[in-house]
């Protein structure tokens, strides 16, 4: 048995998977040991001739889950899990990278650290600039602050979510509440304990849930810098539909399930109470500016 299933979820990918795929491949662990890994694409109904073109490239050495449909990143890699024995899932992006040891160096930690159940790794923008790939599950001032431009504000930057991780230079281990699901670990036993990804999550955060999840379950989040990966970022998603969209879908359902409906409702009424606030003020100016003009 592998140490390690490395798990892509494609939708009409074609141009951008060799990218991920050939980088597990050229792994210096994986080419002492080509059991050290295995590799499963999971795929969404793609209709550019992507299963065809792994399977032609690759051979056996990548087995394709096909879904026959586009199910979302969640329930994809539900499927895959279903498919896959080894002590850890690696979830990898197709648009995503992995550099030397970055298999090997996660593994290693993990197997030290046995309460750790999910690890993020250290991703790079193409420009060698690092990206910010962990975050802090939302306060209800922090998801204000988050979703209104206040949160820009310098007197109010420092109570945001991710405030303290901002200031962060993202060059040692530690544990953090999030990490992205672009270059992603998660521990087999842990999945056994909790369960799968949540599957109504279609597109983005359901590596929040599944963190939060974890959380309150007793097992920890850490970030591994000896890991890395390089990440060009919404690789499927150019020109296929609103990001921002998904996304405010998505974070929307995380609030209501984790937080309740209560919460996201006054939530909701401060986001817009401060319209209010800006009228109050844009109406008091008008009339100084009059008073000053008609004296």
């Amino acid at each position: 048995m592998s140490r390690i299933d490395v798990i892509v979820v494609c939708w009409n990918d074609r141009e951008k998977i060799t990218t991920a795929l050939d980088s597990v491949f050229a792994l210096p662990e994986v080419q002492r040991d080509v059991h050290f890994a295995s590799v499963v694409v999971s795929d969404n109904g793609s209709t550019d001739g992507s299963r065809e073109f792994i399977a032609q490239r690759y051979g056996g050495r990548v087995r394709i889950v096909e879904n026959g449909e586009n199910l979302g990143f969640a329930a994809a890699c539900n499927r895959a899990f279903a498919k896959t024995t080894s002590d850890y899932a690696f979830l990898l992006n197709p648009d995503a990278e992995l550099k030397p040891g970055a298999l090997a160096n996660i593994v290693s930690f993990m197997d030290d650290q046995p309460h750790c159940g999910i690890a993020g790794s250290r991703i790079y923008n193409y420009d060698g600039t690092i990206q910010e790939s962990c975050g802090e599950f939302d306060t209800w001032v922090g998801a204000y602050l988050r979703s209104s431009a206040w949160g820009e504000w310098p007197t109010f930057r420092k109570y945001a979510n991710g405030a303290e991780l901002r200031a962060w230079d993202y060059d040692s281990a530690r544990r953090v509440d999030i990490a992205i699901g672009a270059a992603l670990t998660i521990r087999r036993t842990m999945m056994d304990a909790i369960g799968v990804f949540d599957e109504q999550f279609f597109l983005y955060h359901e590596e929040v849930d599944y963190a939060k999840r974890a959380a309150d379950a007793g097992w920890e989040t850490w970030y591994v810098p000896q890991s890395e990966a390089i990440h060009e970022g919404m690789g499927s998603a150019k020109g296929q539909y609103s990001v921002d969209a998904r996304k405010q879908r998505s974070r929307r359902r995380y609030w209501i399930k984790h937080h309740g409906f209560g919460w996201y409702a006054a939530l909701n009424a401060a986001l817009i109470g401060r319209y209010a606030v800006y009228a109050g003020v844009a109406a008091s100016a008008i009339v100084l500016g009059r008073r000053l003009f008609t004296r």
